[in-house]
């Protein structure tokens, strides 16, 4: 990834609230694990049942979360997908989709992981989200 390309995304990601905590390190190394996506409006991120891969930070776009075809929550700007089977390990609990073109970063669980193991602070961020996200009702 091009420097300048990677010091947007670093600078992007260290606005949102989830990594506030977070020092410019600890959002480089997230960088550093990820890569970029782009996915049409109306296209699944994550399938309910199905094993987990990766993670992803949505920057621009909207997306739908649905729990047993219940759409459940509205997803936008800096929110966190996939953290749910990461951390509580098995398979995606929702499924994600698209509302509008989403783009963002995603990161491959076999690379967050280190990231997670390394960097506390966005271990931290990571299971804020997947407390949050496990205090709603499905």
């Amino acid at each position: 990834m091009p420097h300048g390309e990677k010091r947007e995304l670093v600078a992007k990601l260290s606005g949102y609230p989830v990594f506030a905590q977070c020092g410019r390190d600890d959002i480089s190394a997230l960088v550093d694990a990820g890569g970029p996506f782009a996915l049409p409006s109306g296209w699944p991120m994550v399938q309910e049942g199905i094993p987990a891969d990766a993670c992803y930070v949505i920057m621009n776009g909207t997306a739908l979360v649905f729990h047993q075809r219940e759409q459940i929550a509205t997803l936008g700007e800096g929110d966190v997908v996939g953290e749910m089977a990461l951390l509580g390990g098995g398979q995606r609990r929702a499924t994600v989709t698209t509302s509008t073109r989403v783009s963002g970063l995603r990161i491959e669980n076999d690379a967050l992981r280190p990231v997670l193991a390394k960097h506390p602070r966005i271990a931290e961020a990571f299971r804020a989200v997947y407390d949050a996200h496990s205090a709603k009702p499905s």
